[in-house]
């Protein structure tokens, strides 16, 4: 996401699928964060699991694609300043 200061990111290829995270600050709403992921997953075959978008005070939304990729995209705002995290288990080629 444009204006993103990254706080950590991590990438396992050791197995299959590989594991991906990023954790993510930015000055945007979580609503803005949500919907800028949700459009760049989707472009890339992911749909959104059905089910609860959050969980307390964080939005938090799953995704999957073919046999087993998976997405979770969990979102905290404070003070203006939405943190987030992106985990996914992902074919090691497919990771953007």
């Amino acid at each position: 996401m444009p204006k993103t200061s990254v706080r950590s990111s991590s990438f396992d290829k050791a197995a299959s699928p590989a594991t991906v995270a990023l954790v993510g600050t930015v000055k945007a709403p979580p609503e803005g964060v949500v919907e800028f992921y949700k459009a760049s997953l989707e472009a890339q075959g992911f749909k959104v699991v059905p089910g609860p978008e959050a969980v307390g005070n964080v939005t938090s939304i799953d995704f999957i694609r073919g046999d087993g990729e998976t997405v979770n995209l969990s979102v905290r705002q404070k003070e203006g300043v939405s943190t987030f995290t992106i985990g996914a288990n992902v074919a090691a080629g497919s990771v953007k």
